[in-house]
């Protein structure tokens, strides 16, 4: 006996197939449901835990040995010229401190306390710490240096940090940018030179051209 399709009065073929489609796929709900499968939900310690990740702001850690000159770039104050001679440097004197760039001219202590966030920690961290900004009382003291430091003469080939901080108008960073300068460079040949280092101009020569000499 041949079946006939009872919905072929009332449906047409592609309503046929539609209403096929619908009535396997709530077989197949119903199905699932009866063995216990149930998709995973996000809980809300998932989603609080979510939100905390995506909110953290961690600093870039940047290895300064390693970093590439595209990564040296995203540091505050440090465009290409920079970049590149951190990369230079490095190349001839490989960092053992994270505080040697400020070896680099250019890069001083405003611009190294910007970036010092940013940068991996490693060597020693202590050689090259800012000073504590001086009191009050200290700065009146520090106007009257004792005679024996006013008259010394300081050789800039050969002195040493504590030697050239004696000098009017030169802290720690500068005499570390002086001593710096002549490893990169050699000797002064005039105390002129002086002016070449970053940071040190006519004014400060002038104050301190009666106590300088290169040989």
């Amino acid at each position: 006996m041949k079946w006939i399709n009872p919905l072929r009065n009332f449906l047409t073929p592609d309503e046929q197939k539609i209403l096929l489609f619908l009535g396997l796929t709530i077989l197949c709900g119903c199905f699932l449901d009866y063995f216990g499968w149930n998709p995973l939900q996000a809980t809300p310690a998932d989603l609080d835990s979510l939100k905390q990740v995506v909110q953290e702001d961690k600093p870039l850690q940047l290895d300064i040995r390693i970093a590439t000159f595209e990564e040296l770039l995203c540091l505050s104050g440090i465009g290409e010229k920079r970049a590149k001679d951190i990369i230079a440097y490095r190349e001839a004197n490989p960092f053992t401190s994270v505080n040697q760039i400020m070896n680099i001219k250019g890069i001083g202590a405003k611009t190294y306390a910007n970036i010092l966030p940013n940068l991996l920690a490693f060597g020693d961290t202590t050689n090259f710490k800012l000073a504590p900004a001086p009191s009050s009382t200290s700065k009146i003291k520090n106007k009257a240096p004792s005679k024996t430091e006013d008259t010394a003469i300081v050789n800039i080939n050969t002195a040493n940090l504590k030697e050239l901080c004696t000098l009017s108008g030169i802290g720690e960073v500068k005499a570390q940018a002086i001593i710096a300068w002549r490893e990169e460079n050699g000797s002064f040949a005039t105390i002129e030179d002086l002016m070449k280092v970053k940071g040190i101009g006519t004014k400060t020569l002038e104050k301190n051209k009666a106590r300088l000499t290169v040989k």
